[in-house]
């Protein structure tokens, strides 16, 4: 669904992306991670057809993005992090943007507008800032679109709207389309995520299953920092540590994503070894 291939972009003399490849092809819910000015974001427009590459080759859903064929726009949705929305209500929404998109569900926008709780008797303008993003997500996921591509959809949702969200895009209405989510939000969506991917220095750094993950990881707590063997990332947590360590047990490890995120952003190469060493099948280039 998505080969890049040594990508090369710039902003100015600000290098972002040196000789980055990436190759996806199932369908899945994706989470994009990586420190602030990785660029997660950048990465998303690329994809979306916002961006041009300025070296190497972009394909996504066999088309190149930067063509924006009406054949390919339909195809994928974008929600940014920050965004304008016309004062207009949901239904004029519905009326003057879903006919852009041939699998768009009205149905399906009608109940996840009731699941997020938006009035329908409000124009955008007279709505809070959460109600404004739920109804961009709505949306975004009534369009049903085989990639749909979000940049920190949680932000601004309060704990209610978090878990609105995660509750419509587990429905399996959901299941054969690609999602990828560039978030600092780990915890609250790692229980969607089907794959990691971890940008870091302009290159994939990590792109691995959480199955992947659960087999070669452990990430827990203890009392005493000296007892757990094969650490890879500790830190203090109250009178206790948390700790990321090598899974040494048959049994699949449990994949904390915040923790794994501290973990790569400090022992990098800890975490790759260890994922290294557990090979999957599926996940091996063909």
């Amino acid at each position: 669904m998505i080969k890049v291939t040594e990508l090369q972009f710039e902003y100015g003399r600000k290098s972002v992306y040196e000789d980055f490849s990436l190759h996806l092809t199932q369908p899945g819910v994706y989470g994009l991670f990586g420190r602030n000015g990785s660029g997660k974001s950048t990465l998303l427009k690329v994809l979306a057809g916002l961006l041009f590459p300025h070296g190497g080759a972009v394909e996504v859903l066999g088309h190149k993005p930067a063509a924006r064929l009406p054949a390919f726009l339909e195809q994928v949705y974008v929600v940014p992090e920050e965004f304008h929305l016309p004062d207009i209500s949901l239904a004029v929404l519905y009326k003057t943007h879903a006919p852009f998109y041939p699998r768009f569900s009205g149905n399906d926008f009608l109940s996840y507008a009731e699941i997020f709780e938006i009035p329908r008797d409000k124009s955008f303008a007279a709505m809070s800032l959460g109600q404004k993003k739920k109804a961009v997500i709505a949306f975004a996921l009534a369009t049903h679109t085989p990639l749909l591509l979000m940049d920190e959809p949680t932000n601004g949702l309060d704990i209610v709207g978090r878990s609105q969200f995660k509750k419509i895009l587990s429905g399996k209405e959901h299941a054969d389309r690609m999602v990828i989510i560039s978030t600092h939000q780990a915890h609250d969506l790692e229980s969607l995520m089907s794959h990691v991917l971890f940008v870091d220095g302009g290159k994939l750094a990590l792109s691995a299953s959480m199955q992947t993950l659960q087999r070669s990881l452990y990430l827990g707590v203890t009392d005493n920092q000296a007892d757990v063997a094969g650490a890879i990332y500790q830190e203090a947590l109250g009178n206790q540590w948390a700790y990321v360590a090598c899974n040494r047990d048959t049994a699949p490890g449990v994949v904390n994503l915040e923790l794994l995120y501290k973990a790569l952003s400090m022992n990098k190469q800890g975490v790759l070894d260890a994922v290294a060493s557990v090979q999957i099948e599926t996940e091996r280039p063909s």
